[in-house]
């Protein structure tokens, strides 16, 4: 009868430390070590970036006065889906939803536009509608031929539109395609002391739009 009892109470104590242990399994679970989660965070924070391998400098030809040098620039990304390099002196700013400005800081009258266009985009509406704003900026517009750019790069453009006036020196919209996308720039070149500088570094940085 003792045998009996004894071998009962093992069975009892044998059961209750088995479901305790069971009990712990569920309840208690393994911590990560802090460098594993944060590994993981930067993995996640990692893929909500865009990749690039574009070096973040490099340095772009200016010619100013017959005279050409490299002039260090920056990368500067778009929402609008492109990029370019800008000078030190430069502010780049959305000047609305679709159109990115870059302007002259000590200057900001001096600058330029770049608009990242639809494939649907009708050229020829785009035309008229840069001719009528360079009359009204400059009051004497005409389209030219894109070979009068004294910047080859540009030679290709869709087309070129010029106002100059005495007052407002000189306006310019252009199209142009650059790696299958078009792009339609505009440069405001009042008459300023800085206007000789600006010009060529804003046709420079302008040369170094690229689709993302």
């Amino acid at each position: 009868m003792k045998r009996i009892l004894i071998f009962g109470m093992l069975c009892t104590l044998i059961f209750t430390l088995t479901a305790c242990s069971s009990s712990e399994k569920d309840t208690v679970k393994p911590h990560k070590p802090p460098a594993e989660i944060k590994e993981k965070e930067n993995d996640k924070d990692q893929e909500n970036q865009p990749e690039s391998n574009l070096p973040l400098t490099k340095n772009i030809e200016l010619e100013i006065e017959g005279m050409k040098e490299q002039r260090p620039a920056e990368l500067q990304q778009s929402s609008n889906g492109y990029h370019f390099y800008m000078l030190d002196l430069y502010i780049f700013e959305k000047e609305n939803k679709m159109t990115g400005k870059i302007s002259f800081a000590n200057e900001p009258s001096l600058y330029a536009t770049v608009e990242k266009l639809d494939e649907s985009a009708e050229i020829d509406s785009l035309k008229e509608e840069s001719l009528k704003k360079a009359e009204e900026q400059s009051g004497n517009a005409k389209e030219l031929p894109a070979t009068d750019i004294y910047f080859p790069y540009f030679h290709d453009a869709k087309f070129f539109v010029k106002g100059t006036s005495a007052e407002y020196d000189v306006v310019m919209y252009l199209v142009k395609e650059v790696e299958g996308e078009l792009f339609y720039f505009s440069l405001h070149i009042p008459s300023k002391a800085e206007m000789e500088g600006v010009e060529p570094s804003l046709w420079a940085m302008l040369e170094t739009v690229k689709p993302n």
